[in-house]
């Protein structure tokens, strides 16, 4: 009888929907609504985020500035006065405004009285502008003050486009603008380090705001900035709509706040006046005990959230930023959650957990096992078969097409090497066509008079010979760590160190030859009958540098080595059947050799593909490890 199979998708699905309704109702049973101090906690922490959010943009706003004020005195021709046609710095200061849209403007003031600035058109309303002789693609504005050497001070004003070109230009004989008795002068003539002013009104816009400058040679040097800027970003934080978020000097003194007429939920607003009110009180509530930073406080009657952070707005001057909404915007209705509704819950979800595992361990014990068993396929591991039976569709489904592929590549195994394989897959070599130089040993193994016995053989004997002979080999050169490279009617090609690292492979190469032949000999000498030639084995073996990798098509490669290594190991291999000799070996694996392995010189014989002869070896033993 077939049992009953249940899909993965559907059985998870209806467990989990049956858990989560079960526990969603009994939560929603005993909990209709939050506790309170729970919308406090979520409201402070989205407070303290909004304040980490003020400060990272205060501070991309800030430290830009901060930077050039700081490297200004790198500025080339920075000690040059200004001249009727301006400064050489003009160029520059155009880019600076352009990268720093924050900026209001540029500017450098000198002992003698000289200033020269250049302001962003964008900071200035458009009636200021018009009213100064502004054409209509004016970007910036230049300002220059020549007062050193004259009776009267020189003011001019140019008007440049987005490219810092001339488009006009325009006296002003009424402007007596001295730098030197500007509060960012006079902060930056009295140290080296650079200063920021407190909020004033900004002599050629009146726009309220502040200014970071540093001294020079010459001078001091300085950028403006506005705090519309401060203004719109206090604006945009979401607290800002039912509370205050403001900037604040330790003495109390207000910088800048967001609106202070928020919306109420019927539309209606609160008189600019009364919050401002409420706002002073709690500045100077917070100004008084610098060291709370976040608390609650009583304003008009009303409790409020209050957090507070210090900022820095440049020139090593900082303030106060404080985020804080009223208490009742928070929490609203949901006061009346209790302890015991937080209980009932807890109990809940602690009695599903247990039901939650034996589910969650009964689907999941399978896929682990398949997983084990993906991976033993993936080490080429084929012996052990996969269960199958579970009750899970899908996952019976798997493990039977699982099993298939383990039976499919093994029987695809018999028809490739499979400690080939194997290493194959350990060295992760990727499959693809190329290769790469690297020292290893080659061994070429034939059968000598094997073709002229098998002449007279029927085919099906031939077979067994050469199974028999070939299984014997194979497993000898496998067991002293040898890539089978491929069989050649009754040759077989072996080297070592390749794909995977193999010490000491000449000594593995030798002592595979020696037992090899000690292990074949009765096997071959037991097929030759009367008049017939003997069956010995003629093997080659030479260490060197060879290309190792895959050679062939895309849809079949051959793992191989290639290279006069290769060849003369090859060469090697077939001097045996003119020396006589059953294992030759080259000069350069006898000289790796010296002492552990006896030899005996077979000559220097001249081999295809070398000018002069070379000197050939011929193996004979292993000599004893004491010697």
């Amino acid at each position: 009888m077939t049992r009953a199979r249940i899909a993965i998708a559907p059985s998870i699905f209806t467990i989990t929907l049956v858990i989560a309704v079960g526990l969603a109702g009994a939560i929603i049973s005993y909990t209709h609504g939050q506790n309170a101090k729970n919308a406090e906690l979520a409201a402070t922490v989205l407070m303290d985020r909004a304040l980490e959010t003020i400060d990272l943009r205060i501070s991309a706003l800030v430290e830009p500035i901060d930077s050039t004020v700081r490297q200004s005195r790198f500025w080339l021709s920075l000690n040059e006065p200004p001249s009727y046609a301006g400064h050489p710095l003009r160029a520059h200061m155009v880019s600076l405004l352009r990268e720093m849209p924050q900026a209001s403007s540029v500017f450098v003031g000198f002992e003698q009285g000289d200033h020269y600035q250049v302001a962003s058109a964008a900071h200035r309303t458009a009636e200021v502008m018009s009213d100064r002789g502004a054409p209509p693609d004016t970007a910036y504005q230049e300002t220059v003050i020549l007062r050193s050497g004259r009776a009267k001070p020189l003011a001019l004003v140019r008007f440049l486009d987005a490219q810092g070109s001339i488009l006009a230009t325009r006296f002003t004989p009424e402007n007596d603008y001295d730098p030197r008795g500007r509060p960012w002068y006079e902060l930056a003539r009295g140290t080296d380090e650079v200063v920021r002013t407190d909020v004033y009104h900004f002599a050629m816009s009146t726009k309220l705001g502040v200014s970071v400058a540093r001294r020079f040679e010459q001078g001091v040097v300085g950028v403006d900035v506005t705090l519309d800027e401060l203004t719109a970003f206090l604006d945009a934080v979401p607290q800002a709509r039912d509370g205050v978020v403001a900037l604040f000097h330790d003495d109390g003194r207000i910088l800048t706040h967001s609106k202070l007429a928020p919306r109420d939920a019927a539309g209606d607003t609160d008189a600019s006046g009364d919050r401002r009110e409420k706002l002073e009180h709690l500045v100077t509530r917070l100004a008084g005990d610098p060291l709370l930073r976040a608390l609650k406080v009583d304003v008009g009657g009303h409790a409020w959230l209050v957090r507070r952070n210090p900022v820095d707005l440049g020139g090593g001057a900082a303030e106060n930023l404080v985020v804080a909404m009223p208490r009742a915007a928070v929490v609203g209705p949901i006061e009346d959650v209790s302890q015991r509704t937080f209980l009932v819950s807890l109990l809940i979800v602690l009695a599903s957990i247990p039901l939650i595992w034996l589910v969650s361990r009964r689907i999941s014990r399978p896929i682990h096992a398949l997983g084990e068993a993906a991976e033993r396929i993936g080490r080429f591991e084929l012996d052990r078969e996969i269960p199958s039976g579970s009750v899970i569709r899908e996952v019976d489904l798997l493990q039977r097409a699982m099993e298939r592929m383990r039976r499919s590549l093994s029987m695809f195994s018999l028809y490739a090497p499979k400690t080939l394989v194997r290493q194959l897959v350990a060295s992760e070599t990727p499959p693809v066509l190329g290769g790469e130089r690297r020292e290893v040993t080659v061994c070429f193994m034939d059968l000598e008079n094997f073709t002229a016995m098998s002449s007279h053989l029927e085919p099906e004997e031939v077979m067994l010979r050469m199974s028999q002979y070939f299984e014997r080999a194979t497993q000898i050169l496998q067991a002293h760590g040898a890539t089978i490279d491929k069989y050649i009617g009754d040759s077989v090609m072996a080297f070592w160190n390749a794909p995977m690292a193999t010490q000491d492979h000449p000594a593995k190469a030798c002592a595979a030859a020696l037992e090899i032949i000690a292990e074949t000999s009765a096997l071959t000498n037991g097929w030759v009958d009367a008049g017939d030639k003997r069956v010995r084995t003629r093997i080659g073996i030479h260490c060197g540098q060879a290309i190792i990798g895959n050679v062939g098509s895309s849809d079949r490669m051959n793992y191989t080595a290639l290279g006069n290594t290769v060849n003369l190991a090859s060469r090697l291999e077939g001097l045996n059947r003119d020396l006589g000799t059953s294992i030759l070996v080259s000069a350069d694996m006898k000289a790796r050799l010296e002492g552990r392995f006896r030899f005996r010189s077979a000559g220097a014989t001249a081999i295809k593909g070398y000018e002069e002869p070379v000197p050939v070896f011929e193996l004979l033993e292993a000599l004893p490890d004491d010697k």
